[in-house]
């Protein structure tokens, strides 16, 4: 018998998918190296795929657009921008992958702490999904926040201000009526 190869591609995109495409708007994805810490919350999600993290970020990036629901919103850490090879060998690679990668799409390039700071404040109210993968580099995770893919925030900011201009002013609270004579009244009433 031969050496049975194992097509990794194929592998990662096959456990990813179901996942991905549960996820809509204000969720998020996370490719990550396998030391990355899960926040805690009750929607998140964390699979491993045999695949390095510039792969599996072109897998996720082909699902997204194949399905077209929503689009993603990259951060990257800016401490990637400045590690030494010699102190982590390979991540000239992965920098140099990764920028052409994001050609074209919109991206942040933030502090690590910045990253952070976004998935733990949305681990509280929506999904994350974390695919650890087998890249072993610091400062190599990529976090995609997901947004409508038909619907984005300045049509959201237009019908949001059309609705503003539709509805009435509020009632603005009327001063209570106050006697003009501060002399009691005395007397009885007869009938």
């Amino acid at each position: 018998m031969g050496v049975r190869v194992v097509d990794d591609v194929h592998i990662t995109r096959a456990k990813i998918a179901p996942n991905l495409l549960q996820l809509g708007a204000r969720n998020w994805v996370v490719v990550a190296d396998p030391a990355c810490p899960l926040p805690a919350g009750s929607g998140i999600v964390s699979i491993t795929v045999p695949a390095n993290t510039i792969d599996t970020f072109r897998e996720v990036l082909d699902l997204l657009e194949i399905e077209g629901a929503v689009v993603p919103r990259i951060w990257v850490s800016h401490e990637l921008s400045v590690v030494p090879e010699a102190r982590a060998p390979g991540i000239t690679q992965h920098r140099n992958e990764l920028e052409k990668l994001l050609l074209g799409r919109f991206h942040y390039t933030v502090n690590n702490r910045v990253i952070d700071m976004q998935l733990a404040q949305a681990a509280k109210d929506f999904r994350i999904l974390y695919i650890r993968t087998s890249t072993r580099l610091p400062y190599s995770n990529i976090a995609i926040e997901l947004d409508s893919g038909y619907w984005n925030s300045d049509a959201e900011t237009e019908v949001q201000q059309r609705l503003q201009q539709l509805m009435p002013p509020e009632p603005q609270p009327t001063a209570p009526i106050q006697p003009t004579s501060t002399t009691p009244m005395t007397g009885s009433i007869t009938a």
